[in-house]
């Protein structure tokens, strides 16, 4: 699975990019700044890095400089995100590419395009915030739900699970005439540390029953019929 790496010890990359990230299938990656930028990509190899230009310290623009000169990192795509005049700056660098800050979702998206086989998930997400258990090997551990679509959902934990790892998943929804259980099986695709821990996960087993209830659910949730909070 491609992994980005968000370097960013401000605010650049809420908002719009963040949204558009969600919703890919890439595992996401942060960093608070240049030196905790560093050592993620000597440790995790990410296959690309997006890194706000103005940085206090290490600038985004100098750690291009150093991930390009290193021969470990130096094939690894770069995208820098500033305000204009900072375009050359970060070319001169090394970056692979720029984009101007604030950034918007759909040139956002291109550049992705450029460097990863990115794909948009087309199933829009309703912001909810319900309980959920979930079994790892037997171990059951709770949860709460943040975001939900046909394809999966975010849910809020500080448990730790590795990307790849199956879960039984359990949690109600409401329905037009009362509440359902949904049972499923999920797979962890990415691991998120911030703006809130938790783990990004896809249903790869919805029986029939519970299929027909996250319909229902889905349905009523874009009707604005249900409430997103439980």
């Amino acid at each position: 699975m491609a992994s980005i790496l968000l370097v960013d010890d401000g605010v650049v990359f809420r908002g719009a990019p963040e949204e558009a990230l969600a919703r890919t299938g890439a595992q996401i990656l942060t960093a608070g700044g240049g030196t905790e930028a560093l050592d993620r990509v000597r440790r995790e190899r990410p296959a690309l890095i997006v890194v706000n230009a103005q940085m206090r310290g290490m600038t985004g623009v100098d750690l291009c400089r150093v991930l390009k000169a290193d021969p470990a990192s130096a094939r690894t795509s770069i995208v820098v995100v500033g305000p204009a005049g900072t375009e050359g700056e970060a070319l001169s660098a090394g970056a692979d590419a720029w984009l101007p800050a604030p950034v918007e979702p759909e040139s956002f998206f291109a550049t992705l395009r450029r460097f990863l086989q990115v794909v948009p998930r087309e199933e829009a997400r309703s912001a909810v915030e319900w309980s959920i258990t979930f079994w790892r090997e037997g171990v059951e551990h709770a949860g709460t739900i943040r975001d939900l679509s046909r394809g999966g959902f975010f849910v809020k934990t500080d448990v730790r699970q590795p990307v790849g790892a199956r879960l039984e998943v359990s949690f109600d929804v409401p329905v037009e005439h009362g509440v359902r259980t949904v049972v499923a099986e999920a797979m962890v695709v990415r691991a998120a540390r911030e703006p809130e821990r938790g783990l990004g996960c896809r249903f790869f087993q919805l029986a029939g029953p519970s299929r027909q209830s996250l319909e229902e659910c889905l349905r009523l949730l874009a009707l604005g019929d249900v409430p997103a909070q439980s």
